[in-house]
């Protein structure tokens, strides 16, 4: 894995998690993960792509995508990108099961934070599971 997207959804959410992954009590944790953040503009991608072309863009850039949570309405919805698309190799995606909280509850920001930390250490055991929630 080689770093992290954050899907245009829920970009103010994770810059929020990321800052806080950088002050303590979760500097050590983050900075001995190495994991860069990007952006769409990083990748190259519009900040309107359609679901199907940022999964793809993950999965052949080796980028976890955090998201939030999205419908399932639509062939090129992310719910049936996955469910057409994923394999074993494929790195799941991280979705914040309630991303307006974050901006809300420290505590729930922390466990959230203790979550995606664990799911970046076991990256590699978790591939070909889809989606992931956090926290």
């Amino acid at each position: 894995m080689k770093g992290i997207l954050a899907d245009i959804n829920v970009q103010g959410n994770v810059d929020l998690l990321v800052a806080l992954m950088s002050a303590e009590p979760w500097r050590e944790f983050w900075e001995d993960a190495k994991v860069p953040y990007l952006h769409f503009t990083d990748v190259g991608l519009a900040l309107d792509a359609p679901d199907d072309e940022v999964w793809r863009t993950c999965q052949n850039s080796d980028l976890v995508l955090i998201t939030g949570n999205r419908n399932a309405r639509g062939v090129h919805s992310l719910h049936e990108t996955i469910r057409l698309n994923n394999t074993s190799t494929s790195l799941p995606v991280l979705t914040l099961a309630d991303s307006q909280r974050i901006f809300h509850s420290r505590s729930y920001a922390d466990q959230v934070i203790d979550r995606l930390l664990d799911y970046l250490e076991r990256i590699e055991d978790l591939r070909g599971t889809g989606r992931l929630f956090l926290p």
